[in-house]
């Protein structure tokens, strides 16, 4: 798994940052979600894609209302949450066209629909979207389709997703090191 350069201590979720507070969308599903846009990309090779969709899972599912099924919580933190981080990446060489497309994953990845494959943002939208549905082993096992996913590679790390969600389903992760350490152990476990 490569780190891209992050300083993973920049990037500590805090209960307060949800407004609606869950296990289900919160803190650690955040977590799981970020280390899945560190694989996945790290596997398709795309650098800067991997590091906006990673500063965009940090925000994803912050501005939920509730667990229900919701196509408009993208577009809410897209617009209420990314504005409170933009000083933290721009603190890490993010820039306006940088942020205008973490705006876009982060609204798209709760819409129905899909960015065309020629559209620029695409694939930061795309590793978002498959990262955030490698989580979904949390709601049931059927609830993960692999049918579903924009990049075939995904389909390679289940295993890897799986494995990172039930090491740390009952943990209370306290920041985003913790959790980078059990899924680079898992990733050199994990057969691509």
């Amino acid at each position: 798994m490569i780190n891209y350069n992050l300083n993973f201590n920049l990037f500590t979720l805090k209960d307060n940052y949800f407004d609606h507070q869950s296990n289900l969308h919160g803190i650690n599903h955040t977590y799981r979600v970020m280390c899945n846009c560190l694989y996945l990309g790290s596997i398709l090779n795309f650098h800067r894609e991997t590091k906006l969709a990673f500063l965009s899972a940090f925000i994803h599912d912050m501005s939920r209302k509730h667990d229900g099924y919701c196509t408009e919580h993208g577009l809410w933190a897209s617009k209420e949450k990314l504005p409170l981080f933009k000083k933290l990446f721009y603190s890490i060489d993010v820039s306006d066209n940088d942020i205008e497309e973490i705006r876009i994953a982060v609204k798209n990845h709760s819409e129905f629909f899909e960015l065309s494959k020629a559209d620029p943002f695409y694939n930061t939208t795309a590793i978002l979207k498959d990262a955030d549905a490698l989580d979904r082993i949390r709601i049931s096992a059927n609830n993960l389709k692999i049918e579903f996913f924009r990049f075939n590679q995904s389909k390679k790390i289940v295993g890897f997703a799986k494995k990172l969600y039930f090491r740390t389903i009952n943990l209370k992760i306290e920041n985003f090191n913790e959790i980078y350490k059990i899924a680079e152990e898992i990733s050199k476990n994990v057969m691509r």
